[in-house]
């Protein structure tokens, strides 16, 4: 088996959001993103995401971002409006053992079905794709919504890092969830294109 790689950057498209390779025009995006002050906790941003100072370093994060083969880093487009709504990243890939990190951030309301559906779409081309074994991300408890996204597109909760974050005043802690290519069946894939190619 030859060792995967993130050299391909994906067009993944779904009824509700399109998810396209990053552009330096979607920087004021990923600023206002990362000063949501819901992703201000996420645990392991630090990781997937280098400290960004202004919209100059945004801009020319995300122009390096298709020049690398260790991560894959997709703005999620919503498909009613074109607009940049969030980011999903599949960051930190260990070659030797076929495994990455999931990340998914979004601007705005989350009970939409834009979650679930970028979600769904990111972890079918970790697995199918790029022949990934293992999938991983974490979620700081706090976070419901984004775990329960996670568990309907097949994530496992593996275990729980206490009090891995600080929070204000107060620690909270990191649920680290999982998928595994050789998990059940009924693992819900990458959807159909609408477009039928």
């Amino acid at each position: 088996m030859t060792a995967p790689t993130f050299v391909r950057k994906p067009v993944l498209t779904g009824e509700l959001v399109q998810l396209r390779p990053v552009l330096p025009a979607d920087a004021p995006g990923l600023v206002a993103l990362l000063r949501e002050e819901a992703l201000t906790w996420c645990p392991g941003r630090g990781a997937a995401v280098p400290p960004l100072a202004d919209l100059a370093a945004a801009q020319q994060w995300y122009e390096s971002c298709g020049d690398r083969d260790d991560r894959v880093d997709l703005a999620v487009v919503d498909r009613a409006t074109e607009s940049f709504i969030g980011e999903a990243v599949l960051a930190d890939l260990d070659r030797y053992n076929a495994s990455c990190r999931l990340r998914l951030g979004l601007l705005g309301p989350y009970g939409d079905g834009h979650r679930d559906e970028a979600t769904r779409l990111l972890l079918g081309h970790a697995l199918d794709d790029a022949e990934l074994h293992r999938v991983e991300t974490q979620v700081a408890a706090c976070h419901v919504r984004a775990r329960e996204a996670y568990e309907a597109a097949g994530f496992v909760h593996e275990g729980t890092r206490r009090e891995a974050i600080s929070i204000g005043d107060g620690r909270a802690d990191v649920h680290v969830l999982a998928v595994l290519a050789d998990d059940p069946a009924d693992r819900p894939g990458p959807a159909p294109d609408p477009a039928g190619a």
